[in-house]
């Protein structure tokens, strides 16, 4: 069974990927700013929303 967890990093960082390779393809971005939407998008964000949702499970159960 796949957790949570795993599932909000993976719809994270299919999206970033997705984001960094449009960007590329369709606009003209600096390969920086590429670097930095796939990093936030499939590395922080991930991070944070669990984080998040870690929180409000343990609140929950209180």
């Amino acid at each position: 069974m796949v957790s949570r967890q795993n599932k909000v990093v993976v719809g994270f960082a299919l999206a970033a990927l997705a984001l960094s390779l449009g960007g590329s393809a369709f606009t003209d971005l600096s390969s920086e700013a590429l670097l930095g939407i796939l990093l936030l998008g499939g590395v922080v964000a991930p991070v944070i929303v669990n984080d998040l949702l870690d929180d409000r499970d343990a609140t929950r159960d209180e």
